[in-house]
């Protein structure tokens, strides 16, 4: 019989990591506690995972090489240096707990490739009323038209970003219901609303508290997990969720006005966003001030390309109509062209490896384990790191 996963450590810690990244993507993990046991199953399984704790051990077994083993260290370990050069003799990758528990994740789930090109993607206004919000809902949107595509909102104050795809009648979970959410989470997709073909994770209006850290990375890794493209709207104030999200992300694309002013305030929210792999885009207007590679200059960015305006925008909005279905050709296009300038087209639609509807499953927290027999843990049975109120 062929084993998905076969991890190998008598380490309760290890044990405990993989089972939460197991659930996060529902794939099913069979566990020995002997680096003898690997013998008999160490050609059949699609991944080995080996604790630091046995990788010693198993390298001496002589054991052929093969692709698809990783050894697993805890990075709280005492001899940590010398556990991961334990991996040589298996020819095996490293994986330091828990700082790479998305990279766990995506071993398990099969997803190892190198990716075609970015997949989260923050959009920064570089001063208030630029349109950044607008943007990322057209960003999304032509993301939509190319594969599985989530739209992200982290601005506290901002409304919710349901209001923009008039989705905000749409059932489904908000942040609200996911402020509790750490580590590995499983997947979200069907429980968020979904408009205009993008799966949405909105602000609630009755909760306009800022978001931690450690929430909104995870649901980022759950959603990259799941859509091949992941928006974030990042907002403006800069607080602890959303320097997460633009920590997370790939590229981050600063819309700034075509004008002085625009251009003065661009500047002081990079100094004090600083962002990843930033580009500008230039929200072009009738009469504007500077050309868009002099903004480009002043900012000390790369140019990648310009949005015009679309008077039907605004008023389309106040209807909650959305931006795909309200803005012309001219404006539609150009969100799609800034799109595949970056890349980010090319890996859309090609990540997903979690259907809708798989569901997160049960109400068992970070760390919980449903055992069949012994040593088969069914990762899809347990819901991690949600808190309360996820089922």
């Amino acid at each position: 019989m062929t084993i998905e996963t076969l991890l190998c450590t008598a380490d309760e810690g290890i044990a405990a990591a993989v089972s939460a990244a197991a659930a996060a993507v529902q794939r099913p993990v069979v566990r020995v506690k002997e680096p003898e046991s690997l013998l008999g199953s160490w050609r059949e399984a699609r991944v080995v995972l080996v604790g630091a704790d046995c990788a010693v051990l198993a390298g001496r077994l002589g054991l052929p090489a093969r692709r698809g083993v990783y050894v697993l260290a805890d990075a709280r370990a005492p001899a940590l240096a010398s556990a991961l050069s334990a991996s040589v003799p298996l020819g095996a990758g490293t994986i330091v707990l828990p700082e790479g528990g998305a990279c766990l994740a995506d071993v398990l789930a099969g997803r190892t490739g190198v990716s075609q090109g970015p997949s989260r993607i923050a959009v920064l206004g570089g001063s208030g009323g630029v349109g950044a919000s607008t943007f990322a809902v057209g960003l999304a949107c032509a993301g939509a038209a190319l594969g599985a595509t989530a739209l992200v909102d982290v601005d506290a104050l901002g409304g919710g970003l349901d209001l923009l795809l008039g989705a905000e009648r749409v059932a489904g979970w908000r942040w609200d219901r996911l402020r509790a959410a750490r580590g590995q989470i499983g997947e979200l997709t069907s429980h968020v609303p979904a408009a205009s073909g993008v799966t949405l994770v909105s602000m609630a209006r009755d909760d306009a508290a800022a978001l931690s850290r450690d929430a909104v990375a995870a649901v980022l890794a759950s959603l990259a997990r799941t859509s091949g493209l992941v928006v974030v709207d990042v907002g403006r104030s800069l607080d602890a969720g959303a320097r997460e999200a633009l920590r997370g992300s790939d590229r981050t694309l600063l819309l700034c006005a075509q004008d002085v002013r625009g251009v003065a305030s661009a500047r002081m929210t990079l100094e004090a966003a600083d962002p990843n792999g930033a580009a500008v885009v230039v929200r072009l207007r009738r009469g504007g001030a500077i050309r868009p590679a002099e903004v480009a200059e002043a900012l000390g960015l790369p140019l990648l390309g310009t949005i015009p305006q679309d008077g039907a925008l605004s008023p389309a909005a106040e209807r909650g109509v959305p931006p795909d279905r309200a803005a012309g050709r001219v404006w539609l296009r150009a969100c799609a062209t800034l799109l595949a300038g970056i890349g980010a087209g090319a890996g859309v639609g090609g990540r997903s490896g979690i259907g809708r509807g798989a569901g997160i499953g049960g109400s068992v927290g970070l760390g919980g384990k449903t055992w069949l027999g012994e040593e088969t843990w069914m990762g899809g049975r347990v819901a991690t790191g949600m808190g309360n109120g996820t089922s």
